[in-house]
């Protein structure tokens, strides 16, 4: 934390201004002298902030402009880096919603057409599990592009893990809301052939289809799974 009194920040302000970043606005002194400065906002587009090295060879400068001018850049590089993070997450994010619903139906598709088997006639049965098992593939599909989509939010969240923000802050600073969504570890999408959620769906179809099998031997018809 760099503190400096409040007399003496006209004073390097002015002495660094040929350093300034192009985004500062001013400094102040906040609680116990801490140096406070403010920034028009960033974007995350702008060339990440660089600390301009012209400045640790200019003579004419004071210790303390030369801290004003590296704490400046310290500030200026942290908020840079968050709404990097920010707009990355947006690109990511974007048409996510509309992935999700699709997987949400057509799970729910499928198990509702699970669930209505147990009411279903034995001469309707066989339409019924293939009805079930398009269902299935079609949800499975759906569980499959939305890992694709889960990835690449995936991949924002390694690529600005060093961000303070947490992850909650990026969304809601982005405007998204991921409350019902399956987003793995990046590594976690490394690791296996499918993402999290076609592995967790993958699971439930397979336990429709063990169920399937053992009513069908129970009820001596081989033919009806």
């Amino acid at each position: 934390m760099t503190t400096i009194s409040a007399g003496a920040i006209d004073r390097v302000t002015k002495e660094a201004r040929a350093y300034h970043h192009p985004h500062f606005t001013g400094a102040s002194a906040g609680q116990f002298g801490r140096l406070v400065f403010d920034f028009r906002p960033f974007t995350g587009a702008e060339q990440e902030p660089l600390r301009p090295i012209d400045a640790w060879r200019d003579e004419s400068l004071a210790p303390d402009a030369l801290a004003f001018i590296d704490a400046q850049y310290d500030e200026a590089s942290r908020l840079w880096r968050e709404a990097a993070c920010v707009a990355a997450l947006k690109q990511a994010t974007n048409g996510a919603a509309s992935l999700w619903d699709t997987y949400s139906r057509a799970r729910a598709d499928m198990d509702q057409l699970f669930t209505s088997l147990d009411s279903k006639p034995d001469t309707h049965w066989r339409a019924a599990v293939s009805q079930l098992v398009a269902a299935q593939n079609k949800a499975l599909d759906a569980a499959v592009t939305w890992d694709r989509k889960g990835l690449e939010i995936a991949t924002v969240h390694e690529g600005y893990h060093y961000v303070e923000l947490s992850r909650a802050d990026v969304y809601e600073a982005a405007s998204v809301d991921p409350s019902e969504w399956v987003v793995g570890d990046f590594y976690d999408y490394q690791s296996f052939r499918r993402g999290p959620l076609a592995r967790d769906l993958q699971q439930h179809i397979a336990a429709q289809r063990e169920h399937l099998r053992t009513v069908a031997a129970l009820s001596g018809d081989p033919h009806q799974a």
